[in-house]
């Protein structure tokens, strides 16, 4: 069950859509206008089961290559401490 109020700061929950990015090896995966619960204070998300099983297939499709996806610039720097 996905609660009403966010269980890292106790904001309120409302309808939304956010990105969904996922980076394996060398690949970074962008899902646009996934459906959740965003907290208006710390902007977390709270996804369904149901959103969730629809993002696996994605994933899925993309990683057997069924997908024509979009090429996407990105960067990556490691932080050094």
């Amino acid at each position: 069950m996905i609660p009403d109020t966010c269980s890292f700061c106790k904001g309120k929950l409302h309808e939304g859509k956010k990105e969904f990015v996922v980076k394996e090896k060398n690949e970074i995966v962008v899902i646009k206008d996934v459906p959740a619960l965003v907290c208006d204070c710390c902007d977390e998300a709270y996804i369904t089961p149901e959103i969730s099983e629809k993002i696996d297939e994605i994933m899925e499709e993309f990683y057997a290559g069924k997908l024509l996806v979009k090429p996407l610039a990105a960067g990556e720097i490691a932080l050094k401490a």
